[in-house]
């Protein structure tokens, strides 16, 4: 999982911890918290714990790439499509029914 390693040393910086007091109060390794520094690779168990550490969202420490955001903007649009779709359906339905009963 790509962690967003510049927010995750920010956040560390900024309460005034050490990487081994976030490593002790994260109850994660001192090398895991190096790692996650140095090159943004953690775990799904690792960005819940920092997360708890910092009392955050875990999102906020989460690297998204272009395609992870254009999943979130086209699951922003499926209501609209099934609005439209339903209502051209619902259109279909109702020419063929009354062909058949007229």
């Amino acid at each position: 999982m790509d962690l967003n390693s510049l927010k995750v040393r920010e956040i560390r910086n900024n309460k005034g911890w050490t990487q081994q007091q976030l490593a002790d109060i994260s109850n994660l390794s001192l090398r895991t918290i190096q790692r996650v520094e140095l090159s943004g690779l953690g775990s799904l168990e690792t960005s819940k714990s920092l997360a708890a550490a910092f009392e955050i969202d875990r999102e906020v420490i989460l690297v998204i790439s272009e395609s992870q955001e254009a999943i979130k903007q086209n699951y922003r649009q499926v209501p609209a499509y099934f609005l439209i779709l339903s209502f051209v359906f619902g259109i279909s339905v109702g020419a063929l029914a009354l062909k058949m009963f007229s």
